[in-house]
């Protein structure tokens, strides 16, 4: 890995997660009926801005596009997919309710993006189609159609499926919000890395979604009747169903060959170190812990 090409992937991270935490401080001065879409529209410009900058700042001679065809497609790594992203939903909610029992919190709040968007008196269903929709596009177009997809071009795929897993978690800015993150993030590129390619992240990504803003939608409305008492039993449960389901499935599709083999690059310890140490990542990783760990920001 070059430099230059580390410090650009970076530098698009740092200005990500820069957009991200702005965004987060405007969204509750917008006074709308309709703040959904001011946080539908900021999410679609803290992701396109810095695939824009990526491909703005990437030298004439190198050619770098994500795939934005599947290789191939059936009905079994379409079901494999769903039931993957509903496993990882319910352990996700599981840890996001431990996170919360252990910090003490006043509100058991669910974030299905990035950025939280937050729905106005007036929800149409337009609106709820854009808020899981377009993040789920955008945010892993950016995480797994280009940062991990150029990452896997110099590192092993275990170090990349550990370096976008901690990013990815880390642009949510909250050490709560951290834990459920590492495992949504894992479970969606790991995904697109076995099944070759991110569309198949988008899909679970919009499955996810669905599923979070449903259970976010109970919570609220019976929450004073004690649903919390046993919902994470039954999260745990559903997790088991749905991996057990997935299991049955992956004996088909490791039959058929449809699964990825593991990747491994020669001089990957070289490539992490031009990734991790340059200026870009240390700036990113400080604003990190200004902003979730000290809280300055």
């Amino acid at each position: 890995m070059k430099s230059k090409s580390a410090l650009r992937l970076c530098l698009s991270l740092f200005i990500c997660f820069a957009l991200l935490i702005g965004a987060q401080s405007l969204l509750p001065n917008i006074l709308t009926l309709y703040p959904e879409w001011f946080g539908i529209l900021l999410d679609f410009a803290a992701m396109l801005i810095p695939i824009f900058l990526l491909h703005l700042l990437m030298p004439h001679k190198e050619v770098f596009r994500p795939k934005l065809r599947p290789a191939r497609m059936s009905a079994e790594m379409l079901g494999f997919t769903c039931c993957i992203a509903l496993a990882i939903t319910w352990l996700r909610f599981d840890v996001d309710y431990l996170v919360y029992r252990i910090t003490g919190a006043s509100e058991f709040t669910l974030s299905f993006s990035l950025l939280p968007i937050p729905f106005g008196n007036s929800i149409s269903v337009l609106a709820v189609f854009g808020a899981i929709i377009v993040p789920a596009f955008l945010e892993e177009l950016y995480l797994r159609g280009y940062i991990q997809t150029f990452l896997s071009e110099y590192m092993s795929t275990r170090q990349v499926l550990v370096l976008i897993t901690v990013i990815s978690a880390m642009l949510y800015g909250s050490l709560p919000a951290l834990p459920g993150g590492l495992v949504f993030a894992f479970g969606m590129s790991w995904l697109a890395f076995v099944l070759g390619s991110f569309w198949y992240a988008v899909i679970a990504h919009a499955i996810s979604s669905m599923l979070y803003l449903f259970l976010g939608w109970i919570l609220s409305k019976f929450m004073l009747y004690g649903i919390l008492r046993f919902l994470p039993a039954l999260a745990v449960i559903f997790a088991l169903l749905f991996f057990y389901i997935a299991l049955r499935l992956a004996e088909r599709l490791m039959l058929r060959q449809a699964f990825k083999k593991l990747h491994y690059v020669q001089h990957s310890d070289y490539s992490f170190s031009k990734f991790a140490g340059n200026a870009a990542a240390l700036a990113f990783l400080f604003v990190f812990i200004a902003k979730a760990v000290i809280g300055i920001i």
